[in-house]
């Protein structure tokens, strides 16, 4: 802004200069014609100030919840960010943009480390890679292009401020990734007792020299 300002009061001082002189050696009658130089000088650099002020109180105010608010498709959703730098989205957006309609009592037993209350007064919120496991149970076209936007607009930018940060995550649910992964709950052939003695050579008998 005050590099505006300062073009401002630039073309001011050389129009106000243009003017006396006129004024000056040929009288009012000439000074006055040149109250055109003002008209073509100084609209462009007014409406880059006017500009520059309306972006400046949009940013005063609008301070408070920078960071928090995302816009999908014209419909607001509100994100919190924890310290550890993990996103969580409210549900009241998701459900307007998406319809999904699983309860929050049964989300935050499927995510029991992914869900949780934030705002006042408290509204649900899933954690970001929750948020995404739940949407690819949903089937719509318009889930995947909600999932897709929510992966690159907002879990993405947070996994790479953690990866510079050295934190690492958990999972959002443990009893999804059990359903995701088969062979989890299992003890590995290495370490189940029973499977060990199956597999291994056999005892020697008794009787054996």
């Amino acid at each position: 802004m005050i590099a505006i300002l300062r073009t401002i009061a630039i073309r001011l001082v050389l129009c106000g200069i243009v003017t006396w002189m006129a004024f000056r050696y040929a009288g009012l009658t000439t000074a006055v014609p040149t109250v055109i130089l003002y008209a073509i000088a100084l609209p462009k650099p007014l409406l880059d100030l006017a500009s520059e002020l309306r972006h400046q109180y949009r940013r005063h105010h609008w301070r408070d919840r920078e960071g928090r608010h995302y816009v999908y498709h014209g419909m607001p959703l509100s994100v919190h960010e924890d310290i550890e730098h993990r996103r969580w989205i409210g549900l009241v957006g998701v459900r307007a943009i998406v319809g999904f309609t699983a309860s929050d009592s049964a989300l935050s037993r499927t995510y029991p480390d992914g869900w949780r209350l934030f705002g006042r007064p408290p509204e649900p919120h899933l954690r970001d890679d929750a948020l995404i496991a739940h949407l690819r149970k949903e089937r719509s076209a318009n889930a995947l292009k909600f999932r897709h936007w929510i992966e690159r607009e907002i879990a993405f930018p947070a996994r790479r401020q953690r990866e510079r940060y050295g934190i690492r995550g958990t999972s959002p649910s443990r009893h999804a990734d059990a359903e995701a992964e088969p062979g989890a709950g299992t003890l590995p052939d290495a370490v189940n007792p029973a499977a060990a003695r199956e597999s291994g050579p056999p005892a020697p008998s008794s009787n054996s020299r």
